[in-house]
């Protein structure tokens, strides 16, 4: 058994077994569909052409720290994360990285997502002002299970003007730790395209 397979039938049995008993309560709370571009905080992160750019393979720096999904009807989706840790004695050796990639996703009768990206397509640029190489760029390319979510209607979203109610997304990590709360920002979602973007190529030593 290769080891993305091995890793996707283990992912897989930690899903039912997280998520199973609460999968129909979780999807009766859901008042609106997974469809359109979900972000967290102030929304300044987002999918698409404002984060990051796949000709020139350049990202474009948010105003705040975030992390964004998108879905479409047919089983696409994109991600885009922008985090960073602080440095508490230098303030400017903090550290961050932004990562961007997009796929297929599969829901699942427990009610878990599982996330397969493009491999050629994904980037991880890590900037760290204080080492030798203050940024770097790599390709990047990671599975992500998601073993429960679910929307409500939020009347109090913080970012938003009083009275004004929003769509809000809660999405579970592979150990059922809670994401950042996500909110609708689009819909139609805004995203590049939902197809491979370039070719993979295996190295001399078949990697």
């Amino acid at each position: 058994m290769s080891r993305l397979a091995h890793l996707f039938s283990a992912a897989m049995a930690l899903a039912f077994a997280l998520s199973g008993a609460n999968a129909q309560d979780a999807a009766l709370q859901n008042v609106t569909s997974l469809y359109g571009t979900w972000s967290s905080g102030s929304q300044n992160v987002t999918t698409g052409l404002d984060f990051f750019n796949p000709i020139t393979q350049e990202f474009k720096l948010p105003a705040t720290a975030g992390i964004s999904y998108s879905f479409t009807e047919d089983g696409f989706f994109e991600e885009a994360k922008y985090q960073y840790t602080s440095n508490a004695v230098t303030n400017r050796c903090f550290k961050a990285s932004l990562i961007w990639q997009h796929g297929n996703y599969t829901l699942h009768p427990n009610g878990s997502l599982t996330l397969f990206p493009f491999p050629a397509d994904g980037y991880i640029q890590v900037l760290d002002p204080c080492a030798a190489q203050t940024s770097a760029i790599y390709h990047y390319s990671e599975f992500e299970l998601i073993p429960a979510w679910y929307n409500f209607q939020d009347n109090h979203p913080g970012f938003m003007a009083p009275g004004v109610s929003a769509y809000a997304l809660q999405l579970h990590a592979f150990d059922m730790s809670k994401m950042p709360m996500l909110y609708l920002r689009n819909r139609p979602p805004n995203m590049l395209p939902t197809k491979p973007l370039f070719q993979q190529l295996l190295n001399d030593a078949g990697a």
